[in-house]
């Protein structure tokens, strides 16, 4: 193969997997801000503006209990997670403190690829 694919080709493969995890990220943290100004207190018109959002995306997300589907990042890593999370929270100590990878990716010999989501802990509850 010539050099040129095998570097560009490469370069899709990092491209992929970070706008992979990036679309995760923005799901999550989207989720995290809403739910963040409501409990401040702030108008769902109020979180709109300041996220830069629809009205519509900031009211589906505003009832509680709501639940969004997650976004799987199918093409991640769990070096490509830790560092898009922490340049996401970087203005964070504490968010970006926590290097918890909340997706496990296993890429098998028959080219298939497995992506789990994993636990941030269990709770064990006494009666």
């Amino acid at each position: 193969m010539k050099q040129e694919f095998i570097s560009s080709a490469e370069a899709f493969r990092k491209a992929r997997e970070r706008a992979s995890v990036a679309a995760a990220l923005e799901a999550d943290t989207l989720h995290t801000a809403i739910y963040d100004a409501r409990e401040a207190g702030l108008s769902v018109r109020e979180t709109a503006a300041a996220l830069s959002v629809p009205k519509s995306t900031v009211a589906r997300h505003w009832r509680e209990g709501h639940r969004c589907p997650e976004v799987v990042p199918a093409w991640g890593s769990a070096e490509e997670w830790r560092e898009a999370r922490a340049v996401v929270w970087s203005h964070n100590p504490h968010e970006s403190a926590d290097d918890h990878v909340p997706w496990e990716w296993s890429h098998h010999s028959d080219g298939t690829r497995e992506i789990r989501r994993v636990p941030c802990g269990v709770a064990q509850l006494r009666d």
